[in-house]
């Protein structure tokens, strides 16, 4: 499935009306075999320049209050180390000129924050409280943690309501479809 035909999908399902769509995530992860397609493929094979920006203009649309009030000076002399095993996402974050700007990942962050997708989407959807995935070990936090936990309040801080409609249904359909999979 291409990228333009996956944001179609998510398109249309977001514009679905919300009791219907609410069944279809459930549904479709109840397909006998649902879980063994590659739908994480896709994804892995997105150059990784390609993830970089995606991944950079879309945190500094979700970030652009947090920019524009500076409450993201925290990363001014840092780096922040991002790695979404699962998918093979390896990003470093840094603020630039009131600016979030990814990069390849390296050794030199200066706090690591490493998950599988779920866990990140779960995070972002505000469907499993930070604090939950790290304790159980589903995220970790390795290097500086008082850097760490100022992520953690930043992404606590955003207003999901403040999101686009359809970018908020996505999120949530996605997160219901992934939360519906058998283990």
């Amino acid at each position: 499935m291409s990228t333009n035909t996956l944001l179609m999908v998510i398109t249309i399902m977001a514009s679905i009306p919300h009791k219907f769509a609410l069944l279809i995530p459930k549904k479709l992860a109840r397909l006998p075999g649902i879980q063994y397609l590659p739908w994480k493929t896709p994804f892995r094979l997105l150059p990784q320049s390609i993830q970089l920006t995606i991944a950079e203009k879309v945190s500094n649309f979700i970030f652009r209050q947090q920019l524009a009030d500076d409450d993201l000076c925290f990363l001014e002399d840092a780096i922040l180390r991002l790695q979404i095993k699962d998918l093979a996402f390896d990003w470093q974050v840094s603020l630039q000129q009131q600016h979030l700007t990814f990069s390849p990942g390296t050794d030199a962050a200066n706090t690591i924050f490493s998950g599988n997708s779920k866990e990140f989407l779960l995070l972002a959807s505000r469907r499993e409280d930070p604090d939950t995935l790290f304790f159980q070990r589903r995220l970790s936090i390795e290097g500086d943690t008082e850097l760490g936990l100022q992520v953690k309040n930043l992404i606590d801080s955003v207003d999901m309501d403040d999101m686009p409609v359809a970018l908020n249904h996505a999120l949530y359909l996605t997160a219901d479809f992934v939360e519906a999979l058998p283990q």
